[in-house]
């Protein structure tokens, strides 16, 4: 076998996994305060794809501004499922399990009935970069200084911020947290957001490299529950 091919593999493997991570992150952090699997989570990846390329096409943003705003739109689609369709069920995991999986069916009916099954792309960063004689979309490369940024951000967030602290104590447990004046409806409430923006950012950034089509979320919750499920079910 010719020696770029490995190259080629070992390369991609690495961009790959930063998408990965990215995306589990939410998805884990919101198990760990939950302590319920989210199905509807893999909606917010194609919704703020859609989002985005709507007002690319249709009002002629930039793709930076329309970026950000699918993203913050993800997140507060996370949120609006999260409250309205998850917190009245946090004692009932099966009732949750049925309802998001109901709720991921919803957008991805809505989203064929509206955009239909044509697969959509979004701009590509321009440019490609050799690394060891293998040409790399600079696309990669953005989606890897995201991913990295965002875990770093989280990661700072998480150990020395008030919030983040109390995640981690909600994660750990929710009687004990209280005890310590912590309210977990309200740290549950900013986890949605959080994880509806790791979605989000996960969507904008990787559809550019992959066509996007109502069935798009899939593919990227499995690969979180089996990335989540050997690294630790909920750890924050």
């Amino acid at each position: 076998m010719d020696v770029d091919i490995y190259k080629y593999i070992l390369l991609f493997s690495i961009f790959h996994s930063s998408t990965y991570l990215m995306f589990s992150i939410g998805f884990s952090m919101l198990f760990g305060v939950a302590k319920i699997p989210n199905l509807a989570y893999g909606s917010l990846y194609i919704f703020s794809s859609y989002i985005m390329y709507t007002l690319i096409r249709y009002l002629a943003l930039e793709p930076v501004v329309a970026a950000l705003i699918a993203v913050l739109a993800a997140g507060s689609m996370g949120l609006l499922i999260g409250e309205t369709v998850v917190k009245p069920a946090l004692k009932m995991p099966v009732t949750i399990f049925i309802t998001t999986l109901a709720v991921a069916y919803i957008f991805e009916e809505f989203f064929r009935i509206e955009m239909g099954l044509r697969p959509i792309t979004l701009p590509l960063y321009p440019g490609v970069t050799y690394v060891l004689g293998v040409p790399v979309s600079n696309h990669w490369f953005l989606v890897l200084t995201a991913s990295l940024l965002m875990f770093s951000l989280l990661t700072v967030f998480l150990k020395y911020t008030v919030i983040g602290r109390s995640i981690r104590a909600v994660a750990e447990s929710w009687d004990e947290s209280r005890r310590l004046g912590i309210n977990p409806l309200k740290v549950l409430r900013v986890t949605f957001f959080m994880s509806g923006i790791y979605a989000g950012a996960t969507g904008v950034l990787l559809t550019p490299l992959k066509a996007l089509t109502p069935t798009a979320g899939w593919g990227p919750l499995f690969t979180a529950f089996a990335i989540v499920a050997l690294g630790g079910v909920g750890s924050v």
